[in-house]
């Protein structure tokens, strides 16, 4: 009875009959063979499982099997920066004891709500919940990596105001199956990330106030240092980018000593000579006291108390944009030269860097309209003359604006060649006064219209999807064309990522040198002029020289 009851269960019909002892030890030998493998397997399945947690510093957490990528999301690297923690230096994550689910993103840092513009849909936006606690990154990496794998920490860009490593754009999920560790941060941003006051310079123990956005990265990138092992990552591989306020970040982390040994590479995506300077400490500072002003409230105490909400209305008013019409954006609530955090200006390439480390960096073919640009021929030429003073009749001859249509073309073109001449001044100062090696580029892909049909070219941040992989979205129409730029992208970050080279095999990408030179991506590939022509070069350096800012906007 007990050997039909058991082999009920595991033989098919025509066994179920013990009829002789040799039969019987047949089917036992061949059932301590299915317990044998039903054992294995569940070990393996166990092992899979462990595979699945990991152990960091603070507690281990469980990510999500995606099959080919695994995904852990909303890791905490440090305290939440909230109550008597609001704007100090952040501190490292309080420590778990039972496993940490790591299976859905943190909160974005605390900030407006998004305002879709131009060509910004959905996947260039975030729309995660936000809050004050919001020190959380995300890693991706190859399923149940365990070698020492490159490792690639990316910093969203937002104008320090706004954006989030959730954002869809930004996912990690197609770089890391091409064998590499991607992790995505989010840092305080606006008046949380970078309020500096003089009360607050008084407390510190380094006499400063103001980069905690900064402070932020840095700390995340010590967490990486200390975790990504156990990810499958190599602590010694690490390459940092970022694309705008993110690419600003990567220039300052290289100015920064509080980030040297932290990476060994850097990308930088519009980019270096972007032409945003940080302020002095004293300037913000200033501004703080205005915000504090604003809000009636005469003491730290009183300012760590008040809604998020209301610091956040307060910071809008007081930092509004100033200036002409056509005057360079600043961003007045963003990383402040404080002599400690950051103790230059990394606008400026003759200033030292403490981590030289190779750099690629470059700019898209038509980021000049971001924030509104001339159409018409008087137009033009009122933003000529208030740019470019005593140069701008210079500028007028070489650039056509005799007709509306002209105007149109020539707004476009020296936009263009002014964040490339910018681009090409300030790398080739930078590896005079470092010895940095430089790689740059010119990207001239156009994303693909939204729904509106209206399509704005290779616009700011159009270049991030193709180098991330993350060509899906309902909105856009990508094509076959779109995703061999992205896999070209792709490859060239991932060589860089790996090799401190983005040349591909058999391509030479010189780094950069006094010529007006770099490698063009997207749709023009290869060694292409910087600038349209070597004259309208000559007026931007000269520009320069006599004292002249050229920035991206």
């Amino acid at each position: 009875m007990w050997c039909a009851s058991i082999s009920h269960l595991y033989w098919p019909p025509q066994l179920w009959c013990c009829r002789s002892f040799a039969l019987w030890r047949l089917k036992l030998k061949n059932m301590l063979s299915w317990v044998v493998l039903f054992g294995a397997a569940l070990g393996a399945t166990a092992a899979a499982t462990a595979q699945g947690i990991v152990s960091t510093d603070a507690g281990a957490v469980r990510g999500i099997d995606g099959g080919d990528v695994d995904r852990f999301l909303g890791l905490p690297y440090a305290q939440a920066p909230v109550g008597a923690l609001r704007w100090r230096e952040p501190l490292p994550a309080i420590p778990w004891q039972t496993v940490r689910n790591a299976q859905q993103p943190a909160p974005a840092c605390y900030q407006a709500p998004p305002a879709p513009f131009g060509p910004y849909s959905d996947e260039f936006l975030n729309g995660a919940d936000v809050s004050e606690d919001c020190l959380y990154l995300n890693v991706w990496r190859p399923h149940h990596a365990s070698g020492r794998l490159p490792v690639y920490v990316f910093i969203h860009g937002g104008g320090f105001n706004s954006g989030s490593g959730n954002v869809p754009i930004y996912d990690g999920t197609a770089m890391a199956k091409r064998g590499i560790v991607v992790v995505t941060i989010n840092y305080r941003l606006g008046v949380f990330g970078f309020l500096a006051h003089p009360d607050l310079t008084r407390e510190s123990e380094h006499r400063v106030s103001g980069n905690y956005g900064l402070l932020d990265q840095i700390a995340a990138l010590q967490w990486v240092r200390d975790n990504i092992a156990a990810f499958g990552g190599d602590p010694a591989r690490v390459v940092i980018g970022g694309q705008s306020a993110g690419a600003v970040s990567v220039n300052n982390l290289i100015v920064s000593p509080l980030a040297k040994g932290l990476f060994r590479g850097a990308i930088a995506q519009s980019g270096a000579g972007i032409g945003i300077d940080a302020s002095p400490l004293a300037t913000a500072e200033q501004l703080g006291l205005t915000i504090a002003q604003q809000l009636g409230a005469a003491s730290l105490a009183k300012l760590r108390t008040l809604p998020a909400a209301d610091l956040l209305t307060a910071a809008s008013k007081a930092s509004a944009p100033r200036g002409g019409k056509f005057a360079m954006v600043t961003l007045p609530l963003a990383p402040n030269v404080d002599g400690y955090v950051l103790p230059a200006d990394a606008s400026d390439p003759a200033q030292p860097a403490a981590s030289p480390v190779p750099l690629l960096t470059g700019f898209n073919s038509d980021e000049y309209g971001l924030f509104g640009a001339p159409t018409d021929k008087a137009s033009f030429e009122e933003m000529v003359r208030e740019r470019y003073g005593a140069f701008a009749d210079r500028f007028l001859a070489l650039y056509p604006h005799a007709t509306d249509a002209e105007a149109l073309a020539s707004t476009a073109l020296i936009g263009r060649d002014r964040s490339m001449s910018s681009l090409v001044l300030w790398a080739a100062q930078r590896t005079r006064t470092a010895g940095q090696t430089i790689f740059t580029y010119l990207f001239d892909h156009p994303y693909p219209a939204g729904r509106s049909g209206k399509g704005f070219g290779a616009f700011h941040t159009a270049e991030v999807p193709y180098v991330m992989g993350t060509l899906s979205t309902q909105q856009k129409q990508f094509s076959a064309r779109d995703r061999e730029v992205s896999t070209a992208m792709q490859a060239h970050w991932l060589a860089f990522i790996k090799t401190a080279n983005p040349a591909l095999s058999g391509q030479h990408w010189a780094p950069a040198g006094m010529a007006p030179v770099v490698m063009g991506l997207g749709d023009t590939v290869g060694r292409r002029d910087a600038v349209s022509t070597p004259e309208r070069f000559a007026a931007f350096r000269d520009f320069v020289a006599a004292g002249g800012k050229l920035s991206l906007f």
